[in-house]
């Protein structure tokens, strides 16, 4: 036999032959905490964010002191890395209440990502809509919708509305539907279904955070919709003297609210 051969063969045995004395193959990394990882996502992401902003305002008051053209800042924020991150996350969960966090955060933050977004909330409706971690990400479901996302977004709200266990995350579940339906509403039927929802949460749960929500966005139907009385407003003119919106009722008034941002 030669020498090139006997070599081969010594290599090809000495791993067998190390595990034979008792030594162990090197284990797999272990999977970071999720929820220390969503805290590092989003830690992350808003340094980014920050970022971005003063470059681009730098960028700006550059220009500015030398009399040059705006610079072509991006009007989008980087969220690509980070969605991409979030989705990474939610698949090493997937199928767990750990991965709901995550694919929240795409809700919430993508800002051209649209088939992360169909994807994500696709997911929820899928796999986590009789969890209970899906209540701290329903009110950013909405965002889907000018993703093109409103079927499967209507799908999610529906089934947490109708069908959760949970008292509270049922009520949240109305609430979110219920905004969604405002939002979208065109017919005085569908305007009845959105108030339908919200007064529903009265007798879904006694959750006083989640009722006084449902009862600022009734305020906004039965107070701000089109055709409703204006809500009283008192204030003083640049001369000094008092006034009430009311005292101008049966007149057409102009309101104009500024300020210095």
């Amino acid at each position: 036999m030669s020498r090139t051969v006997l070599a081969a063969l010594l290599l090809l045995t000495l791993p067998h032959a190390a595990l034979a004395q008792g030594e162990t193959p090197p284990s797999a990394p272990a999977q970071q905490d999720p929820a220390a990882a969503y805290d590092e996502l989003v830690k992350a992401f808003n340094k980014a964010v920050s970022d971005w902003q003063t470059a681009a305002q730098a960028a700006v008051e550059k220009a500015q002191a030398e009399g040059g053209r705006m610079p072509a800042i991006a009007m989008q924020p980087p969220t690509k890395e980070f969605i991409g991150r979030a989705q990474e996350l939610a698949a090493e969960h997937a199928g767990k209440d750990a991965a709901v966090p995550f694919l929240g955060f795409i809700l919430k933050y993508a800002s051209n990502e649209r088939a992360a977004v169909k994807k994500a909330i696709s997911t929820l409706a899928a796999d986590h809509a009789a969890s209970k971690a899906i209540g701290d990400v329903l009110p950013f479901a909405g965002n889907a919708m000018r993703f093109g996302a409103r079927e499967q977004v209507a799908a999610l709200l529906d089934a947490v509305a109708d069908g959760h266990p949970d008292a509270d995350t049922k009520a949240q579940g109305l609430i979110a539907r219920g905004g969604m339906r405002l939002q979208t509403a065109r017919t005085d039927e569908q305007r009845k279904a959105a108030e339908a929802d919200l007064r529903a949460v009265a007798t879904t749960t006694k959750n006083e955070e989640i009722l006084a929500q449902a009862k600022d966005a009734l305020f906004e139907i039965e107070n701000l919709q089109v055709g409703c009385k204006s809500p009283e407003i008192e204030g003083v003119d640049t001369d000094g003297v008092p006034f009430k919106l009311s005292d101008y009722r049966g007149k057409v008034v102009l309101l104009d609210f500024w300020g210095f941002w």
